[in-house]
């Protein structure tokens, strides 16, 4: 099964700096993850990462992100993960994303509070979406070792 994990809330409330610290953490992580289409700009990332053969798209812009979604299906991704305001067609198009074999996880990002505590809060809510992804790809590669050693 397939996952999209969205990160949702109102305006200015530290959505795309989560989502840019997911990405950093991630890598960090994963030094050896391959990159493709990315799209970096100073507030904003776009990319497609493939760790230990499971494809995760990021999208932080939701202005964006239904150009987005359309790449990462195209692009077979197993995971996406995403930023989307609290309702409207963005909303929308990633609870579409369950027509297309995806299970829809959504987490919401509280309203803005302090800036050290927005930061502090981005930093929490994106080590969240590292485990979360974490375990989807330990779950992608047990079947591998299992075939490998039963080989």
């Amino acid at each position: 099964m397939k996952n999209a994990i969205c990160l949702r809330g109102t305006s200015k409330t530290g959505k795309s700096q989560t989502i840019r610290t997911f990405v950093e953490l991630l890598t960090a992580k994963y030094p050896d993850a391959i990159s493709e289409h990315e799209h970096r700009t100073k507030t904003d990332i776009r990319v497609v990462l493939t760790v230990n053969q499971l494809k995760i798209g990021v999208e932080s812009r939701g202005d964006r992100l239904i150009e987005s979604l359309d790449l990462f299906v195209k692009s077979g991704c197993d995971v996406i993960i995403c930023a989307t305001r609290s309702k409207g067609r963005t909303n929308d198009a990633v609870s579409a994303l369950q027509f297309q074999g995806f299970d829809v996880y959504w987490l919401e990002q509280p309203t803005r509070t302090q800036p050290h505590e927005q930061v502090l809060r981005s930093m929490s809510t994106a080590r969240e979406i590292v485990e979360q992804v974490t375990v989807l790809i330990t779950a992608a590669e047990t079947p591998a070792r299992t075939r490998s050693a039963t080989a």
